[in-house]
């Protein structure tokens, strides 16, 4: 369950909305009722021309023969069910699985501009192929509602004529490779993209771009945003003092950017009061945190992790009442975690589901969690916490994963039978001692248990582990401990 989060969250909206747009207009793929329009027919042949690779027998270009008079039959090609035009043109490989994993047959060589013979082309998809450059003719394909180019090695400047596709609702131009680069000195293409609801860009320079945050906190119909690995201009607040914030973003994914400047972490906090999603992970933040969550009352999900974020939790933060996930791991959060979560005990202890405090500074002891009862997840490893661990979770029912790991805390485990839904517990690298209680081997769902580099001592019997018939892993000696035996 660790590891789940916003990611999930944030593919399920993508599912979602592409249903939504390939909905939207009747296609045909290999319909038989469906005639091929001639002059659309010869313009695919042209732009497999410009390509390599397609001969490969696992390739979808390999249907696209002289041979066969119907191109509504090709793979990859999809025609209007009426009209018979090519309205769409779907050239993402075929992934195959087999004992090594997924592999599939990329196609490369040149965007040709016979594309435009295609004027009723609204859903365009070469991702997870070789292409180098975008095309600025991309940008006459009027009708276009979906693009996507992601998964290539893109490199050179992004196309001012992408502002002229005003249809567009998706534009993914993301991609894994960190060593290529697009390049985009001011936004203002983007925003004239007045039908678009999702933006996916990554590996792209912003550096001179800097109108960035103003476009898209004034465009009029972005709904999700993700940039991944970009670079970004330092932003200017007083050239936001005119532009109320949007009232259509609700997802935000910034991360892995070295460049974002401390002063626009406050301004991103007011980019929108629908936001559901801010997901900042990963940018070398190293400032305290803004005490102005008012600014986004709708927000669920928040997700700072692996910053150099300093100081504690705004009160702010415990004001969101619709708050279900809490990362801030791997910061430098410091001060007793008793103040921590007491800032938290607004009206978001009735919906956190997911609070992860993990690898920060903080210290004391483990304070009462019982008003959150929605808890699933709790992660407070990794600080510097200590004393006795008491019963501090009340009726806990819905509580799957606990890590207390890597502190110091003393003293015999209690008795953990009313967290009857727990799956995981890491409790390493601590000072416990005393017994394994007994009862642990009640928690009938436990599959992870991880008690080791401790102190405990004595048996471990059969009434330990005899109803876990779900544990997966179970640790429980890592260094020399007093004395441990089995029965």
């Amino acid at each position: 369950m660790r590891g789940r989060g916003l990611h999930f969250h944030f593919h399920l909206w993508l599912a979602l909305l592409f249903a939504l747009i390939t909905a939207s207009f009747g296609i045909s793929v290999k319909n038989q009722s469906v005639r091929c329009i001639a002059a659309e027919r010869r313009a695919l042949l042209d732009f497999k021309k410009g390509l390599i690779g397609y001969d490969n027998s696992l390739n979808l270009l390999v249907s696209w023969t002289s041979k066969e008079e119907e191109c509504c039959k090709w793979k990859g090609v999809g025609c209007d069910n009426t009209t018979g035009h090519v309205v769409m043109l779907d050239l993402r490989p075929r992934i195959t699985y087999g004992i090594f994993g997924g592999s599939w047959t990329a196609i490369s060589g040149v965007i040709g501009t016979s594309l435009l013979e295609l004027k009723h082309l609204s859903h365009l998809d070469l991702s997870l192929n070789h292409f180098y450059q975008i095309p600025d003719f991309i940008g006459s394909l009027s009708d276009l509602t979906y693009l996507n180019l992601s998964s290539n090695p893109l490199t050179g400047f992004i196309p001012l004529q992408l502002g002229n596709l005003s249809r567009l609702v998706y534009l993914d131009l993301s991609t894994d490779d960190i060593n290529q680069s697009l390049i985009s000195d001011n936004l203002e293409w983007l925003s004239h993209l007045s039908s678009l609801q999702l933006l996916k860009i990554s590996c792209t320079n912003f550096t001179k771009a800097t109108n960035w945050l103003q476009v898209i906190q004034s465009h009029p119909s972005l709904s999700v945003i993700h940039f991944g690995y970009c670079d970004f201009a330092e932003v200017d607040p007083s050239s936001l003092v005119h532009f109320n914030s949007s009232n259509s973003l609700s997802v935000l994914h910034l991360i892995w950017s070295s460049s974002l400047h401390p002063s626009t972490f406050p301004l991103l906090l007011n980019i929108s009061r629908n936001l559901v999603e801010l997901d900042l992970h990963h940018n070398q933040l190293s400032s305290l945190i803004p005490d102005s969550f008012d600014n986004m009352p709708a927000l669920e999900r928040i997700n700072f992790e692996l910053n150099s974020l300093e100081g504690g939790i705004p009160k702010s933060l415990g004001n969101l009442c619709h708050l279900k996930e809490l990362n801030l791991r791997d910061n430098k959060l410091s001060g007793p975690l008793t103040f921590a979560v007491k800032n938290l005990s607004g009206c978001a202890n009735d919906s956190l589901e997911v609070l992860k405090l993990d690898f920060n500074h903080f210290n004391g002891s483990l304070p009462s969690f019982v008003p959150f009862s929605s808890l699933r997840e709790l992660d407070v490893g990794s600080n510097q916490l200590s004393g006795h661990f008491e019963d501090n979770f009340g009726d806990f029912s819905k509580l799957n994963v606990l890590n207390l790991d890597e502190n110091g805390f003393t003293g015999p485990l209690p008795d953990l039978l009313r967290l009857s839904s727990l799956r995981e517990l890491y409790l390493r690298g601590n000072r416990f001692e005393g017994l394994l209680p007994v009862n642990i081997g009640k928690l009938s769902q436990l599959v992870l248990l991880d008690v080791s580099d401790n102190s405990l001592h004595d048996v471990i019997s059969e009434a330990h582990l005899f109803n876990l018939t779900k544990l997966r892993e179970f640790e429980i000696v890592r260094r020399p401990v007093e004395q441990m035996s089995w029965r």
